[in-house]
């Protein structure tokens, strides 16, 4: 953080026989700082992004804190370094989201449970459809099933994301849960405690698939195959 010139004050105290009494005081002009609402699903790019718009960043946050900026509305010295912006979101993410980890959960527990919820996050935006796409992904990981979850391939796509097309679907990435079983090597997004709390709390259903309406916005559930490619020709206008 830059520091400012300390500025000197003269302040007349009173008078005293005839003359004037003063002093100096040493103040300093009010550092500027910046209200930012960091959203729900924000990459560190995204977040990068931002503050560097907001003129907040001095330099870009660290790719590795993906998953850990937690999203909320904060306040910011204009300009911050990126230390001082790490500490800040730690000690945010410290009292919103460890709190609510099992006990007993270590770093790479900590690590999956940001993974899922990151990829949660992205996919479905109500909250009780979050804990079923969950236990579809808890079952899917449990059986080795790959994953499928387009939001995964689009954080390896450059923009536009969508369409997601079959070429995008062969792609050899990390990210790519079409091509490869499990989970992405680390967060996707920085999810909120809505995520996390799905996540945390999956609900156990006969699903194994599901697609988003486009025009109602709302998840639409399959127990077979079949009936899920039915539902891709029926909701997307489109084959799988």
């Amino acid at each position: 953080m830059r520091l400012l010139a300390p500025i000197f004050s003269l302040i007349i105290l009173g008078t005293l026989g005839g003359g004037i009494l003063f002093t100096y005081v040493l103040t300093h002009p009010q550092v500027p700082k910046v209200v930012v609402t960091i959203r729900e699903g924000a990459t560190v790019n995204d977040i990068n992004k931002l503050l560097r718009e907001k003129g907040v960043l001095t330099e870009d946050i660290p790719q590795n804190l993906e998953g850990y900026l937690f999203p909320d509305t904060y306040e910011f010295f204009v300009p911050s370094d990126a230390a001082a912006l790490e500490t800040k979101f730690r000690e945010n993410f410290n009292q919103k989201v460890r709190t609510i980890i099992p006990v007993g959960s270590n770093e790479e527990d900590l690590k999956e449970i940001l993974t899922k919820a990151s990829l949660v996050e992205k996919e479905v935006p109500d909250s009780f459809e979050r804990k079923i796409v969950a236990g579809i992904m808890m079952k899917r990981l449990k059986n080795n099933i790959p994953l499928q979850i387009d939001a995964s391939l689009c954080y390896g796509k450059d923009s536009p994301c969508f369409p997601i097309t079959e070429s995008d679907k062969k792609v050899s990435s990390p990210f790519n849960t079409y091509l490869y079983r499990g989970l992405p090597p680390h967060p996707i997004s920085n999810p909120g405690i809505d995520a996390v709390l799905a996540v945390l709390n999956p609900v156990a259903t006969p699903y194994w698939f599901y697609l988003s309406d486009p025009k109602s916005k709302k998840t639409i559930f399959s127990k077979t195959l079949d009936e899920h490619n039915s539902n891709v020709v029926k909701y997307l206008n489109t084959t799988n």
